[in-house]
């Protein structure tokens, strides 16, 4: 990394960290672009320049969730099919625990405030349907099919009662692997992880997933 770009990305941080002190503070929307501008000492087109807007700050964690992502994903490719969710979402979930301060920090502030856990939603689902994607293409899809799409549904919502589970605990989250989440699955739905290698009925899976 040049002088420049370290520079630069020394820059971004600040930014980051005042405008998430100040947002935890004062609340998102009584934090000014200015307020934060004077408190990490640079200018508002300095801000504009890096972030765009106070949103961007909060969901500037998305290119780093998106790649975790795509690497835990290529990195279940020699698995077994029916091997690689379960893989793919321990891998990830050891990405999660290494954030845990960055999304304690943002769930504080986006709580309560209905657009930014809107958008939240938003991130999620963008996840969801990356993952869909991914492991269709391992299966030599171009797009997500039905399965795939379950698949991905299921196991982010595996990924998040583990996660959360972990928050209420304090335990770390790969002490306690998201496998043991899947395990409290109904039946079909465990069935499906384990067996389906493509092929399972969406609509039988699906309404599993639904009575759970």
């Amino acid at each position: 990394m040049t002088g420049r770009a370290r520079e630069r990305a020394e820059r971004t941080a600040r930014i980051e960290r005042v405008a998430l002190e100040l947002f935890r503070a004062r609340g998102f929307d009584h934090v000014t672009v200015e307020d934060i501008c004077g408190r990490a000492g640079v200018s508002p087109a300095t801000f504009y320049r890096h972030f765009g807007t106070k949103d961007a700050v909060v969901f500037s964690y998305r290119g780093a969730f998106d790649e975790a992502l795509r690497e835990s994903i290529n990195a279940v490719a020699d698995l077994p099919e029916r091997a690689r969710l379960i893989a793919v979402l321990e891998t990830f979930a050891g990405f999660l625990e290494s954030q845990r301060a960055t999304i304690a920090a943002r769930d504080a502030i986006v709580l309560g405030h209905p657009r930014l856990l809107q958008q939240t939603l938003t991130v999620q689902r963008d996840l969801e349907a990356a993952l869909a994607a991914g492991l269709a293409r391992l299966r030599g899809s171009a797009q997500p099919d039905s399965t795939a799409r379950l698949e991905a549904g299921i196991g982010v919502l595996v990924l998040r009662v583990a996660f959360r589970a972990s928050q209420d605990t304090g335990a770390s989250l790969i002490a306690a692997p998201v496998r043991r989440r899947s395990e409290e699955l109904p039946g079909d739905l465990r069935r499906h992880l384990r067996h389906s290698q493509g092929q399972a009925d969406p609509d039988r899976v699906l309404r599993a997933f639904v009575r759970w």
